[in-house]
């Protein structure tokens, strides 16, 4: 799902407030992102040859990396959204607006078949049980 769509969705179909839906938005841009933040550490650390013998090293030492590059971009994000008065009050303008469609609705229905569906027949089954119990 493109995440201009996701937040334009959440925002005007579903009427949430602006600061969720905009930390959504930014926090599903930014995932994209750290799969390449993590190869670009990957070729940068094989590049400088800094591998290291254990795959476990490598996983921690790339995982703080990561932490350190997402806790940066997170700053100038909301720096940047704030002077473009993201999540000010009143109302806001949309430059395209969202609208469920028939796709929208198959999805929608399919997602809430397939759950019940299953909790049905493991209730009729005998089989359903609560987690803990």
């Amino acid at each position: 799902i493109d995440p201009t769509d996701m937040g334009d969705g959440l925002a005007q179909i579903l009427h949430l407030p602006a600061r969720p839906v905009l930390a959504a938005l930014a926090g599903a841009r930014m995932t994209s992102l750290m799969a390449a933040d993590w190869k670009a550490l990957e070729r940068a650390r094989r590049a400088r040859g800094v591998g290291d013998a254990s795959r476990i090293r490598s996983f921690l030492r790339g995982s703080f990396s990561l932490l350190v590059f997402a806790l940066r971009r997170s700053g100038k994000l909301a720096t940047t959204m704030e002077a473009r008065g993201f999540g000010a009050a009143g109302r806001r303008t949309w430059a395209r607006p969202s609208r469920l469609r028939a796709a929208d609705a198959v999805l929608l229905l399919v997602a809430i078949a397939l759950p019940s569906i299953a909790l049905a027949v493991s209730v009729i089954a005998g089989t359903f049980a609560l987690v803990g119990r």
